[in-house]
């Protein structure tokens, strides 16, 4: 009976020990799980930069003609001028964006709120897409109907009004629809531009923190010539 009172009195003296112990266990990893997380500290820019591109297409030339008598057609170039974007890394090395900001990503998992911007881009974008080149595809079957009436009414040298209307009916909704479509699918890009622009604002403001310069070394240094020249004698 004496030894049970013995070993529950020793049992009751480590217990405050031994939950003294976890407190500082749980206390240290946290401290180091929190000296662990990363730090962005890389400096991110949005870049643009024109490109020139060579594109062929195919021409006729209507004051010659070929071997069999038609109309020689030709390759004939078309230079045109577009907007390259770019990412600058801390400065200096510059890589290709991709269109749905892939190479953001990295860079953003530490970073929701430009992450989230991100986001709002690709969906501007789809909607874009969604709703810009069906208007497209409509508008172009009602332009070709239209134009088909037209052609087919002329080859029969058939100048009613009834065919004229219906070249106007079909071919200027078709129209309208194709610049409808192009218009919005403009203003939608445009729109997911400026959530890409803003994205990059949010992460260099609040999550990029800049590595301050080590001036360890030159305190060092300067210390050091300190003591030198005190031993230098003074004439």
């Amino acid at each position: 009976m004496q030894i049970r009172n013995t070993l529950m009195t020793l049992l009751c003296m480590s217990l405050p020990l031994f939950v003294q112990a976890q407190t500082d266990s749980s206390a240290i990893k946290r401290k180091i799980s929190k000296s662990k997380k990363p730090v962005n500290v890389t400096r991110l820019e949005l870049v643009y930069k024109s490109r020139t591109i060579q594109t062929f297409h195919t021409a006729y030339d209507l004051s010659r003609t070929g071997s069999n008598g038609g109309i020689r057609s030709y390759e004939a170039p078309t230079t045109s001028t577009i907007e390259v974007r770019y990412i600058r890394i801390n400065d200096r090395e510059l890589k290709r964006l991709d269109r749905r900001g892939n190479i953001l990503r990295p860079y953003y998992a530490k970073a929701p709120l430009a992450n989230e911007q991100l986001r709002l881009m690709n969906r501007e974008r789809r909607i874009g897409a969604l709703e810009g080149w069906p208007l497209v595809g409509v508008g172009t079957g009602f332009t070709f109907a239209g134009l088909g009436a037209a052609a087919s009414k002329l080859s029969e040298n058939d100048n009613s009004n009834p065919s004229i209307a219906k070249a106007f009916v079909y071919g200027i909704p078709g129209l309208a629809m194709i610049a409808g479509g192009i218009l919005l699918r403009r203003y939608h890009n445009k729109k997911a531009d400026n959530h890409l622009e803003r994205s990059l604002e949010i992460y260099n403001m609040q999550y990029y923190k800049p590595v301050k310069p080590d001036t360890t070394v030159n305190r060092a240094g300067n210390t050091d010539s300190a003591a030198i020249k005190s031993l230098i004698p003074i004439n």
